[in-house]
């Protein structure tokens, strides 16, 4: 397994997905659960709500996967709070507007969150991440860690290896613009983060199969804990993200069948 440390900030060219989420609240395969006897999802049955304020240092792939999913018409048992402040990108500052949104709502005792994660990148932010840890950990803040960038989440929700063939490029600073072409030429077309939230249960099943942390806690490179949030989310999506998935074959059958 092969690490990296890195100490100067980047800024990859990176293709984003032509839609591009602008919401200001304040992209499946495999099994998905039942949500239990004890889901109704009739008019006028009151559904509780679990409500997560996830801070992320990702402005816009990472807003895009949970787009769907924040749409509180068809997903009515979950509530997300997506925060990112392009001011405060770097673990310090997502910190510090975790902290001061936990505050905030502890003070105000409504709708207090059920858990609040941060959502960040190795990239070259190793030696800030090892500082934030224990922070979080004293704070009751889920620290998500990819490394070395969000779209190995991505690539988990397709594939179930380890990237062996990914060429590490001689300037670590390019890695993770290097490993976002590389998942365009693994996955044809590359992966929409607007449609991967229909790959759930197999990104969570591929990241755990392929899960390595340093000595210091710290997720290995092509390793990402993001399937620790996901796991907190799938029980409160299962239902009707099976039912999307469902609608969305049809209508790729209808297409096929009118070509």
């Amino acid at each position: 397994m092969r690490t990296y440390e890195k100490s100067n900030p980047e800024k990859p060219d990176f293709i984003t997905p032509q839609h591009v989420v602008d919401d200001k609240d304040v992209p499946f395969a495999g099994q998905i659960r039942d949500a239990g006897i004890n889901y109704k999802k009739e008019e006028g049955v009151f559904l509780p709500i679990s409500f997560f304020v996830i801070v992320s240092g990702g402005e816009i792939r990472e807003k895009n996967y949970f787009h769907k999913i924040r749409n509180k018409d068809k997903y009515r048992r979950i509530k997300i709070e997506f925060i990112t402040d392009p001011t405060q990108l770097n673990p310090d500052g997502m910190l510090e507007t975790a902290l001061c949104k936990q505050e905030r709502y502890e003070s105000s005792h409504t709708d207090t969150p059920d858990k609040i994660f941060i959502v960040s990148d190795v990239d070259h932010f190793y030696n800030d991440l090892l500082r934030i840890k224990p922070k979080c950990e004293k704070a009751d803040i889920s620290l998500i860690i990819n490394n070395p960038c969000f779209e190995i989440w991505l690539y988990y929700g397709k594939i179930n290896s380890e990237p062996i063939d990914f060429v590490i490029p001689d300037d670590k600073l390019k890695i993770s613009q290097s490993f976002k072409t590389y998942l365009g030429t693994k996955v044809t077309g590359g992966v929409n983060p607007i449609k991967a939230i229909y790959d759930i249960s197999v990104a969570i099943k591929n990241a755990k199969d392929n899960y390595e942390e340093d000595t210091k806690s710290i997720p290995k490179l092509f390793s990402t804990n993001m399937f620790l949030l996901a796991e907190d989310i799938l029980p409160l999506i299962d239902t009707e993200l099976k039912e999307a998935i469902e609608n969305k074959e049809v209508d790729n059958k209808q297409i096929n069948v009118h070509k």
